[in-house]
């Protein structure tokens, strides 16, 4: 009797304690490196809680690495332990036992065949690991270099420059200087200046936002290359062959007398606050070109926390000659006439250097420098 209950007592030992057995051998334990608003982490992320779903021995450990320093240093000795050149770095990178995948599309399209074939896995661990893997389209995990605020700086001074934002600030100034109150239109000025930068700041980032939520950030930023190029050779095409094919990069012809209605009613600070809004949508045809460049470079470079402080430092940039004329005119070192024909006399010359600045920075892009 004793030797049954001890035969029936192991048999029952071993039928609780195999499955629990068998459960821990066929755990997949996955870590995950990611970056918050890093649009290709945001896909992974989405596909990894649907494969959590479908498996549910998967033990998924995500780290996010942009706004966690602990996180980042832990990523790149995982980096360094399976031997990943420098170039191929970037989020989001998955580890899987001797395996990695960096990008989304490795992931998504690798991940699920190497869980159906390994059946279980420990947790990578840092030990210098033989990994083999693959690399696709990622985000950088490099802090911004200089070449990268020169980009931004080279470009925020070609908006700053295109006569469009000029010759508009000299239509609104010119009314109210010829009344002879000065410090109406210096206030005028400067509220119409602060109304472009509050409305080009705003278009920024809601466009930024719109890119990486779409995922497309990548292609945006290679658009935007390609856009680059055609705005530089518009602009030198300007300087050699002034209005040449019909158009100039500068607000359509066509606009013109609408807009100089506009401005010329202005008698206020406060109406060419609110009146700085709606000149917006004019001015964009003709400056937005090197902004859209910069927001396609931020939307696949940065993250938002990133991104804001930058785009308050390019809008700063651009309305900076719109502040120094506003002074110039207040303070009498010039007239609105003489600014005018400046401006008249150089627009060419404007145009070439905005063009040459625009190519460039447009061939960078394509040819993956920046």
């Amino acid at each position: 009797m004793k030797k049954h209950f001890l035969i029936f007592t192991i048999i029952l030992f071993s039928l609780l304690i195999i499955p629990i057995s068998f459960a821990q051998v066929n755990k997949i334990c996955i870590y995950e490196f990611y970056g918050q608003g890093c649009p290709h982490c945001a896909k992974v992320n989405s596909y990894l809680n649907n494969l959590e779903n479908k498996y549910p021995n998967l033990e998924i450990h995500k780290f996010e690495v942009y706004n966690n320093r602990e996180n980042l240093l832990l990523l790149q000795d995982y980096f360094d332990s399976y031997n990943i050149p420098d170039s191929n770095r970037g989020v989001p990178v998955v580890f899987i036992s001797n395996r990695y995948f960096i990008g989304d599309a490795p992931i998504i399209n690798n991940l699920e065949s190497i869980i159906n074939e390994i059946k279980s896995a420990e947790c990578p661990v840092i030990n210098n690991v033989d990994g083999t893997g693959q690399v696709g389209l990622k985000s950088s995990l490099e802090s911004i270099g200089p070449e990268f605020y020169a980009t931004i700086i080279g470009a925020a001074f070609v908006d700053s420059i295109n006569p469009c934002a000029i010759a508009v600030l000299l239509i609104l100034l010119g009314a109210l200087l010829a009344s002879g109150n000065k410090k109406r239109a210096f206030l005028t000025g400067i509220a119409f200046t602060i109304s472009i930068y509050i409305m080009y700041f705003l278009f920024g980032v809601g466009l930024f936002s719109a890119i990486q939520i779409s995922g497309l950030s990548y292609w945006f930023y290679r658009f935007v290359g390609a856009i680059a190029i055609l705005i530089g050779i518009f602009n030198i095409k300007d300087y050699f062959y002034y209005g040449g094919g019909g158009f100039v990069m500068e607000i359509p012809r066509k606009w013109r007398p609408s807009l100089k209605k506009i401005l010329k009613n202005i008698t206020s600070p406060f109406g060419a606050f609110l009146t700085g809004f709606l000149v917006c949508l004019f001015e964009l045809p003709c400056t937005g070109g090197p902004y859209l460049f910069v927001l396609g470079l931020l939307a696949e470079k940065t993250t938002k926390m990133y991104a804001i402080p930058i785009l308050l430092l390019y809008n700063l940039i651009f309305i900076l000659p719109l502040i120094i004329i506003t002074l110039i005119l207040y303070y009498g070192y010039s007239s609105v006439e003489k600014a005018k024909q400046w401006k008249d006399k150089n627009i060419r010359l404007l145009h070439l250097v905005a063009g040459i600045i625009m190519l460039l920075l447009g061939i960078l892009v394509l040819s993956g420098k920046i």
